[in-house]
């Protein structure tokens, strides 16, 4: 008897857990439980074990070097919150901190990744062209998605940013001048359509989420299953803040300004011009602010100020992209194998319902309209439940990222990579647009003006609203405002509030010790967006005086940027203009016309080429 309650209690399975599932019936299993077939862990053709691609790891700034250091990181009964040992690893010490699941698998199966870059031509024609990018991916079914996405994306989207560098940045033109003609490209005929840089960026950052996805597929009958991941990633380039999402995870703006209308986020519309508000699905929005409080409002000495959350990106659910994957039900029928509907009824249908008329609506369908109901429509709904706890197929939670090649529905063979799209939501942000309004006496400085970028896996959302991340951004911020470590302060404590404690049974609690907190990984990164706004106006100053080396007849035009104590080289030290120099600091709004006039020189100003010269493919483009 001793012996039966032994093996009960080591079975069990604590009530914020998941189950874990029986041999051979998981999703990445076929029929013969997973272990023969393309794209599986075992070669078809010798039946060996397929290596892996990437041995395990966390991200290279972590320095987390050792197996012993990586099996203390993975560790589900202590969860620490893992940060960068040396900040200035990242760029702007940009803030980082994650922590491990509470058991539902091995490995911390989240990445994160930063680059810094420069786009050269080859020609040597036009100017280089910085940017930095940041990515965090969140895998599922295994950490090998996640990990590939990690350390190879960047190298799929420095592709697509070199292929349209002509087209972004202008030509050094006392360069141009002595090139042999051969090396000039020609321009084009004429262009049948207005295309814009933004337009350019948006692009390669779509063909290069595309061209992950395909490298992972290309992967399967070399390497291990890889399951999937979403990814989330951002692009500072040209002074604009690019956001590329697909998948759960969640980019927001946390801004703290003074009250008075301020700048919305812009996105690309399907006719190139920029929108008012990225567009995307009413329904996305609405589900997506659910959750968020209203502003929130300074007290005492800080009434003047408002704390808001900007969104940079919309989560990609089953229930959110219900009307996408119900069309794609409704126009492949064999995809749903005789045992799912694409449909959604008001009313759940029942045996009893046959014959009478019930409330109905399939594909793209916004409103509803009555059918007569019949034995056909009693199957398994392609998309159950609501919100995050919708699944498509009742196996997936999430409707979009890289990876999934294999998966299969619960209880049966139907693959669901044919519904998933590894296509992002693009939504972008001119920094030029700002108009600050810190002052020397706001601890928080120019980041709440700018903003600072929260980018975190769904860890952090399933318990958290946008707006309770924005407050407690700036809560922790007001309380270090000189602290050099005080973004990585932030994602500790955004980590740690998530992550809660845990109680005498086991199970991790929020602070208030009732509500569940997350057992699922969690990963932070905190940008503070003036940071790099500060090198473009240097970038721009650079650029227009090598210009004006070149052109005698053509002035400098200089940028002054705000004073601020310059951050050491080793990182340490605050780097914002938080607390004044008045007195040599130029208000934010003329850098602002100044980092602007400084490109209108750049790219309108140029004299034109010796008589006979090609133009370049950067002359065709619109001015901006």
């Amino acid at each position: 008897m001793l012996n039966r309650l032994k093996k009960k209690m080591l079975t069990a399975v604590a009530l914020d857990q998941p189950a874990l599932p029986s041999p051979g019936a998981g999703p990445y299993n076929g029929a013969d439980g997973g272990r023969s077939g393309s794209g599986r862990d075992y070669d078809p053709a010798t039946g060996k074990r397929l290596p892996k691609k990437f041995q395990y790891a966390r991200p290279p700034f972590l320095q987390l070097l050792t197996h012993d250091e990586l099996k203390a990181s993975a560790d589900h009964n202590v969860r620490p919150i893992i940060v960068p040992r040396d900040i200035a690893l990242l760029p702007w010490t940009t803030g980082y901190a994650e922590c491990v699941n509470s058991g539902k698998s091995k490995w911390n199966e989240d990445q994160a990744a930063f680059h810094r870059q420069v786009l050269t031509h080859p020609s040597k024609q036009y100017h280089d062209l910085p940017y930095t990018y940041f990515g965090i991916f969140d895998g599922h079914a295994g950490y090998g998605a996640a990990l590939a996405a990690s350390i190879q994306f960047h190298y799929v989207l420095h592709e697509k940013l070199v292929d349209v560098i002509d087209l972004l940045v202008p030509r050094v033109e006392c360069e141009v001048r002595s090139a042999p003609p051969d090396t000039l490209l020609m321009h084009p005929s004429l262009f049948h359509k207005q295309v814009s840089k933004d337009e350019l960026i948006v692009g390669a950052l779509e063909s290069a989420f595309a061209d992950m996805d395909a490298v992972l597929a290309e992967d399967r009958n070399k390497y291990r299953n890889a399951g999937g991941c979403t990814a989330l990633v951002a692009l500072f380039i040209l002074g604009k803040l690019y956001v590329a999402n697909a998948g759960d995870s969640r980019g927001v703006l946390c801004k703290r300004v003074r009250r008075r209308k301020h700048p919305r986020f812009t996105g690309v519309g399907a006719n190139g011009e920029a929108d008012t508000e990225a567009e995307a699905p009413a329904q996305q929005r609405q589900e997506q602010h659910q959750d968020q409080e209203q502003p929130s409002e300074g007290t005492a000495g800080e009434d003047e100020y408002v704390v808001i959350a900007e969104p940079c990106s919309f989560d990609h659910t089953p229930d959110t992209e219900r009307p996408r994957l119900l069309t794609v039900g409704s126009q492949n029928p064999a995809l749903l194998g005789g045992e799912y509907v694409a449909m959604e009824y008001a009313k759940k249908p029942t045996t009893k319902d046959l014959g009478a008329r019930i409330l109905y609506r399939q594909g793209a369908m916004r409103g509803w309209t009555y059918k007569t109901l019949t034995a056909a429509d009693l199957k398994i709904p392609l998309i159950t439940g609501t919100g995050k706890r919708s699944r498509l197929l009742g196996t997936i939670g999430v409707t979009r990222g890289f990876g999934d090649h294999d998966l299969k529905a619960l209880g049966s063979n139907l693959p669901i990579k044919p519904f998933l799209s590894p296509h992002p939501d693009v939504v972008c942000f001119d920094l030029a647009q700002v108009q600050p309004t810190a002052g020397p006496e706001d601890a928080c400085g120019y980041d709440g003006d700018y903003g600072l970028l929260v980018m975190a896996t769904d860890g952090l959302w399933d318990v958290s609203g946008s707006q309770q991340v924005a407050n407690a951004v700036f809560g922790t911020l007001q309380r270090f405002p000189h602290e050099r470590h005080r973004y990585t302060m932030v994602a500790q404590e955004l980590v740690a509030r998530s992550r809660g404690r845990a109680n005498e049974s086991g199970h991790w609690r929020m602070s208030d010790s009732r509500t569940a907190a997350t057992v699922d990984d969690i990963s932070v990164i905190v940008i503070p967006v003036y940071q790099y706004y500060r090198e473009y106006c240097k970038w721009t100053q650079t650029v227009a005086t090598a210009r004006s080396t070149c052109n005698q007849q053509q002035p400098t035009t200089t940028v002054v940027v705000p004073a601020a104590e310059e951050a050491p080289a080793s990182g340490a030290g605050v780097v914002m203009a938080a607390t004044g120099n008045g007195d040599t600091a130029e208000p934010p709004e003329e850098e602002a016309q100044e980092a602007e006039n400084n490109l209108n020189t750049i790219n309108l100003v140029a004299p034109p080429p010796p008589k006979g010269a090609p133009l370049g493919l950067a002359d065709a483009l619109p001015a901006k």
